[in-house]
């Protein structure tokens, strides 16, 4: 009978596993994760940011820059004239540094589709 026992022990804490692990994938999945990702060449983009499998931007925006360096507005990376999909797949090497954007920032409403009009930017945000 013991036997039995520490089968369905076992069956039941690798359902346990399973069930957990089902739901901590479907919280991250469902988490607003948007950050600026800033690269070392100078270019900004903004995003849904994934680190498992690869590290990648979804829905990513970037900042459009006028002949002076300064920015005029915000653009869908899915929407440049090559018709990508919208997602960057980020080399690890070519990063400065990522931060995260607040839950309130403009960018947020603007890549969850609450907001279709341009931001308004600083007139003097110089391209580093």
């Amino acid at each position: 009978m013991s036997k039995w026992k520490n089968l369905i022990y076992f069956i039941v804490a690798i359902l346990t596993g399973i069930l957990l692990g089902v739901s901590l994938i479907y919280i991250s999945k469902a988490k607003r994760n948007y950050y600026a990702v800033f690269l070392i060449n100078g270019n900004i983009y903004f995003g849904k940011l994934s680190t498992f499998p690869k590290l990648k931007l979804d829905d990513a925006l970037f900042l459009q820059f006028d002949q002076n360096g300064q920015v005029s507005g915000v653009g869908r990376f899915k929407d440049v004239f090559w018709q990508p999909k919208g997602t960057i797949y980020l080399n690890r090497d070519s990063i400065l540094f990522i931060a995260p954007l607040s839950e309130s920032s403009p960018l947020v409403n603007i890549i969850e589709g609450k907001q279709v009009q341009q931001i308004q930017t600083p007139s003097r945000f110089q391209q580093p």
